[in-house]
This record gives C-alpha cells, sequence and structure tokens, in this order.
C-alpha cells in the first residue's frame, strides 16, 4: 500500500510538471504582429499650398535588382488658387531615400489649382519600416 501511495504522487508530480511545460510551450508559440503590420509611423512634412491625398506602402516585385522591394504611392493635390510644381522627398531611418516632382514633366510642369497627382516611388529596402517621412516643398 505504501508503495502505491509513492508511485501515485510521483505520477502526480510528473503530471503537473508536463501540464506546466505544455502551457509554457504552447504560450510561447503565439505569434506577435510584425512591426510594420499597421503600416510605419508617418512623419509629414507638407507646405502650406499641397496636401496629402495618397499614402500607400507595399512590396512588389523590382525590375532593376532581385527580389521584392519596398514601394510607396504618394498623391499630392494643390490646394493653393495658382499653378505650382512640388518636390517630395521620401526618407526611410535606415539611410534609404527617394523622391521626385510633381508633376515629373509638361509645359510648363506645374499642377494647376485643385489639380491632383499619383506617383509611385521604388525604394530599394526589402520590409516595411518601422518609420517613413515624407517631405513636400513647393517649387
Amino acid at each position: 500500500m505504501e508503495k502505491f501511495k509513492v508511485n501515485h504522487l510521483f505520477s502526480g508530480i510528473i503530471l503537473m510538471v508536463s501540464l506546466c511545460v505544455g502551457f509554457v510551450l504552447i504560450s510561447g508559440c503565439a505569434t506577435q504582429p510584425e512591426k510594420g503590420a499597421q503600416g510605419p509611423a508617418e512623419t509629414l512634412k507638407v507646405c502650406p499650398t499641397a496636401k496629402i491625398t495618397t499614402l500607400e506602402y507595399f512590396m512588389k516585385e523590382s525590375k532593376f535588382s532581385g527580389g521584392p522591394k519596398l514601394h510607396v504611392k504618394v498623391g499630392i493635390k494643390n490646394i493653393a488658387d495658382e499653378p505650382l510644381r512640388y518636390r517630395v522627398s521620401i526618407f526611410l531611418p535606415d539611410g534609404a531615400s527617394s523622391g521626385g516632382f510633381y508633376p515629373r514633366k509638361g509645359k510648363p510642369p506645374v499642377l494647376q489649382p485643385r489639380e491632383e497627382k499619383v506617383r509611385t516611388f521604388p525604394m530599394y529596402y526589402d520590409k516595411i519600416p518601422d518609420a517613413i517621412t515624407i517631405k513636400v516643398d513647393e517649387l
């Protein structure tokens, strides 16, 4: 009878330890969302005559280098009463940057009042960043 109590107690301890280890393993394997799941933290520096209407981030296969690269789609609207041209600059925390003119070309190369232009900028970056800075300057 004494031997049965020791074996029963030992089996109970092993069962409890197994359950605790199982719970630790299950909770440790739970996936956490990626840092960029909701998109990067945005810092926008926009001149008073422009408005950012579209801002999207996505990974797309690059035609210049292998693998998917970050692409940033930016839409700018001229809210001034006169035709203007803008320069857009995109900066990432790791030093990667991109940008261009709105509009890129034309005679004259300006956005008319209340006109909107959307462009996509490819960036040499392999993932969605934690933060992004977009600067819009009037020329």
